[in-house]
């Protein structure tokens, strides 16, 4: 499976008109989901040229973690560099449902946030 581009990564994450995106050193780039109820805002850092870049997780619940084989780092985040798509989005919409909150019920029930994925075609 090839790799997304970073350009590719970008457009999904612009899909999502709640993140704000905020560039970092090196090229890279941060997305900050201002609605977040928790401590931390960052939604995903580092995404970089080299198409690898990470997604918040220390909000998630233990359970979707185990279920969607996500690999979380000491610190929190998953590593996005081989994701797909729709594994990205995915990832994307945990992430949010839970910085904002919501209950895990509400994200094993894929709620719609409103992302545009005609974007991409």
């Amino acid at each position: 499976m090839n790799m997304l581009s970073f350009e590719h990564k970008k457009a999904i994450f612009r899909s999502y008109k709640q993140l704000q995106e905020k560039p970092i050193s090196y090229d890279r780039v941060n997305y900050v989901y201002p609605e977040s109820r928790q401590r931390g805002k960052v939604l995903a850092r580092e995404l970089s040229p080299s198409g690898n870049g990470y997604v918040n997780g220390k909000y998630m619940d233990s359970e979707i973690i185990k279920k969607k084989g996500y690999n979380v780092d000491p610190r929190g985040w998953i590593r996005i560099a081989h994701f797909s798509e729709e594994q990205l989005r995915e990832v994307i919409e945990i992430a949010m449902m839970s910085m904002s909150g919501k209950s895990a019920e509400m994200i094993q029930t894929g709620a719609n946030l409103n992302h545009d994925s005609n974007k991409m075609k």
